[in-house]
């Protein structure tokens, strides 16, 4: 018998919003799943997770919740409609509840897919503006990046910079796993019930052993280790 795949070094939540915006978050991951291998020295066919395959009743499978529950970095692209989707709310549940109340240090990295002029104050505790993701990001945000050829090479060294970020935090400040494992139905969303209402964020209540419970408002991890809680915002 072989040996089991290691878990994957990211997760990458989107709502499935339309047929070419599956096609442009397929071309990230596709991208992404490269330089991470190259960059990890990783020999394997894969080294993250991203369901580009979506039909019915695949977002619900156990399979899934085994990668959020494995997966050292989760990347949510942000936009309107996944803060209006449910069941990326049940995946930032997932994530968010393996992380320790006392680390510096987020596996959380936010990505930009459209601008937004507020964010939900789930997202908001978590740092999503990066001056090395470079300028044109910052201005245009990734799906932009991609769709635009004119963009090329600031998304190529954008792809990069994340995939070095990805490896550096996977090798260097692993994640446990975590010790439950719910059915996906289970799990209470993050949000996703209305973008402009204020979300139910209690996790789902399943942490013991001395596990770790989702961090306080003042605790919650940033990006970047060296910027302040002040800074985040």
């Amino acid at each position: 018998m072989g040996m089991p795949a290691p878990p994957p070094r990211f997760f990458i939540s989107y709502v499935h919003h339309s047929p070419e915006d599956n096609q442009h978050v397929e071309k990230f991951y596709e991208d992404l799943d490269r330089d991470v291998r190259l960059f990890a020295g990783i020999r394997q066919q894969r080294a993250g997770f991203c369901d580009t395959s979506f039909q019915l009743g695949h977002r619900w499978s156990q399979g899934l919740v085994d990668a959020l529950s494995t997966t050292q970095i989760f990347i949510p692209l942000l936009s309107p409609a996944y803060f209006a989707s449910e069941a990326c709310g049940k995946e930032w549940t997932l994530f968010e509840s393996r992380l320790s109340r006392d680390s510096q240090v987020s596996s959380i990295i936010p990505l930009l897919w459209v601008g937004m002029r507020n964010l939900p104050a789930v997202a908001e505790e978590y740092q999503y503006k990066e001056a090395s993701f470079g300028p044109d990001y910052e201005e245009h945000k990734l799906r932009a990046l991609i769709r635009d050829r004119r963009h090329d090479d600031a998304y190529q060294a954008f792809v990069q910079v994340l995939a070095d970020r990805i490896v550096e935090l996977s090798d260097e400040h692993p994640l446990p796993p975590a010790t439950g494992r719910p059915r996906f139905d289970e799990v209470r969303a993050a949000f996703g019930t209305a973008f402009d209402q204020q979300p139910d964020r209690t996790p789902v209540p399943r942490r013991r052993n001395g596990a770790a419970v989702r961090p306080d408002h003042v605790d919650l991890p940033i990006l970047n280790p060296h910027a302040s809680a002040e800074d985040a915002r």
